[in-house]
């Protein structure tokens, strides 16, 4: 389901139907009405205006503007038979899968459900957690863009809360290897282990898959079950998706529209 608010609306429908006076009637007519939104969300006109117009990103949602994106992608792969890696050195590689992640985005649950992951980077949250383990109380400060805090989290939530942090685990490692891969294995953190060692592309993209998997398993919510599965089957296609993305429309602005940031 299409998660769009009011100022959301308003812009796509000023946008699109330039011909119509009546914007707040149409916005009527077309609120949580998918099949009139989804062609409308793949109008060009949309992204245009969202890259040429400085004040169009503080109108929209972070959510729209990555639903627009993801859909224009889409409608290029679909015309390419390669797609680029952007291996940890920042090298771009040509692979053949152009067309597979183009049939990924179509899948209209995965695609919104990549907006709504991309967006939820938008603004991280952080704070303290108290719990009682072992007889003894112990205080941790938490973020959520933190794997190893997430993992732990996890760890010491009761079960029926686990499922929530299981799919931000999964989150966190497709975010960061897909929108960041250059930055991966350089800025990530040591592993709270024995070993100390630093996660490598292929460690996230293991993580992703398990933690999806799991998640998938763990969730009362039916509908993300077919989802969660699908990106821990087709991680790597997913993960090539938002590179894709961030390489051909985000480039140097990543800070701009995530507040976490591995430039920073």
């Amino acid at each position: 389901m299409l998660h769009l608010g009011e100022s959301d609306l308003r812009f796509i429908v000023e946008t699109v139907a330039t011909r119509r006076h009546d914007h707040g009637h149409v916005v009527d007519l077309i609120r949580d009405k998918e099949d009139l939104l989804e062609p409308m969300l793949q109008d060009p006109k949309i992204s245009e205006r969202l890259f040429r117009e400085e004040k169009a990103l503080v109108r929209v949602s972070p959510y729209l503007f990555f639903s627009v994106l993801l859909r224009r992608l889409r409608k290029e792969l679909n015309k390419e038979a390669y797609i680029f890696e952007v291996d940890t050195k920042g090298k771009r590689v040509p692979i053949f899968e152009g067309v597979a992640v183009a049939e990924m985005l179509s899948e209209k649950n995965v695609c919104n459900y990549l907006a709504e992951m991309l967006s939820s980077f938008a603004r991280t949250n952080s704070g303290d957690i108290y719990w009682e383990e072992r007889g003894a109380w112990h205080k941790r400060r938490f973020s959520d863009i933190d794997m190893d805090d997430m993992i732990e989290l996890a760890r010491i939530m009761e079960p029926e809360l686990r499922s929530g942090l299981y799919k931000r685990i999964a989150d966190i490692s497709l975010f960061l290897s897909g929108i960041f891969p250059e930055y991966t294995a350089h800025f990530a953190a040591p592993r709270r282990t024995m070993y100390s060692a630093k996660r490598t592309l292929k460690d996230y993209e293991q993580t992703g898959r398990r933690f999806y998997r799991v998640a998938a398993l763990a969730t009362d919510q039916a509908q993300w079950q077919p989802v969660l599965a699908t990106l821990a089957e087709k991680f790597t296609l997913a993960r090539l998706a938002l590179t894709s993305l961030g390489d051909r429309y985000l480039k140097t602005r990543r800070r701009r529209f995530f507040q976490f940031s591995p430039e920073s």
